[in-house]
């Protein structure tokens, strides 16, 4: 019986969602596996009952090995943009290769959307931080472990994104929120993070359901005219979306102001002819402006019948009015090397 989870990528936005609906009702005990023990985010978690930490490097195979000895199962979550997409293909595949060795129960990849094979290989779909994770669960889901569960746990971009992230307004001089994205007529599958972390623990409370299964999970797909529409409803707030191309909205980025190879500063940047900022990006953009991704809400209710369903629950629920609030470290870290915001 699983008892002990290690959760790789714990203190992310994603992870720390996970971590909480694990250790909810003290059914399951987390270990997070972190680089650091002592930042606010890990120090945040083991205040958790239940949640212990090991500070290793998840490239690293001696601290993966030791991590992996003391758990019965496995949450992965790799962060494609500290490590890149070359080391996130390899780590992913080398990481469930020794939880098999060892002996581990149950193993969930956290995984995102295929686009560039959902999109029929067209370079025009070619996102590198969620193609990589993509390749990863086609692999180990064709991995036959009788003594393992195996489970893949697909999600997509965060509903929270909309309070810091590519997804945030900029609020105008007179107090308009404008959203200015090259989303056209599209819709972007995005998901509710406590919900996401109550998916997983739906994978782990239901291994003989879940194992061999790619769950799917978002909250609702959400286009700008929705998005807008609902913010004045249910705020009173003015808010605007402009569709603009994708050279003039990565023109506008802060990221902009960085080399286009150094946006991640991962060892993918040393690499001829690897993905730029703008290119990755552009995969991810054209995606959502396609409507190249479906879900099966009818199975997501079925799971979780209690989830948010739509923007206007989350709106209500999270009191959104358009205000920025942190959520996404990543972007939190280079914003304060950046002086952004």
């Amino acid at each position: 019986m699983v008892k002990k989870i290690l959760v790789i990528g714990a203190t992310g936005a994603q992870g720390a969602s996970v971590v909480r609906s694990l250790v909810a009702d003290k059914h399951y005990e987390v270990v997070i596996f972190t680089r650091n023990s002592s930042s606010e985010q890990a120090q945040t978690l083991l205040t958790l009952p239940g949640v212990t930490a090991f500070q290793g490097n998840a490239t690293c195979e001696k601290d993966v090995y030791q991590a992996l000895r003391i758990v019965d199962a496995v949450y992965c979550n790799l962060d494609g943009f500290a490590i890149g997409e070359i080391n996130e293909t390899y780590w992913g595949i080398r990481i469930f290769e020794m939880a098999v060795e060892l002996g581990i129960q149950h193993y969930v990849w956290g995984s995102l959307d295929y686009l560039v094979k959902k999109g029929g290989y067209n370079l025009k779909y070619r996102c590198g931080h969620y193609d990589a994770k993509g390749r990863v669960a086609e692999f180990i889901l064709q991995q036959k472990v009788e003594a393992m569960k195996i489970s893949v746990l697909t999600s997509g971009p965060y509903m929270e994104m909309l309070f810091d992230g590519v997804f945030a307004p900029r609020t105008q001089a007179d107090g308009t929120l404008l959203y200015a994205h090259p989303i056209g007529d599209g819709k972007v599958p995005m998901i509710h993070l406590d919900d996401l972390g109550q998916y997983a623990r739906w994978i782990f409370d239901h291994p003989e359901r879940s194992n061999g299964m790619d769950l799917e999970v978002a909250t609702a797909h959400v286009g700008w005219h929705e998005l807008v529409n609902c913010i004045h409803r249910l705020t009173g707030k003015k808010a605007v979306f402009v569709n603009v191309d994708q050279k003039q909205f990565f023109a506008n980025s802060p990221m902009s102001e960085q080399s286009p190879a150094a946006w991640a500063q991962t060892s993918d940047s040393k690499v001829v002819g690897g993905q730029t900022y703008w290119e990755n990006f552009s995969g991810w953009w054209s995606a959502w402006h396609d409507n190249i991704v479906s879900r099966d809400y009818h199975l997501l209710d079925e799971i979780l019948p209690g989830r948010v369903r739509s923007l206007e629950e989350w709106i209500l629920k999270t009191k959104y009015d358009g205000s920025f609030r942190p959520v996404l470290k990543d972007l939190s870290d280079r914003r304060k090397a950046a002086n952004y915001r």
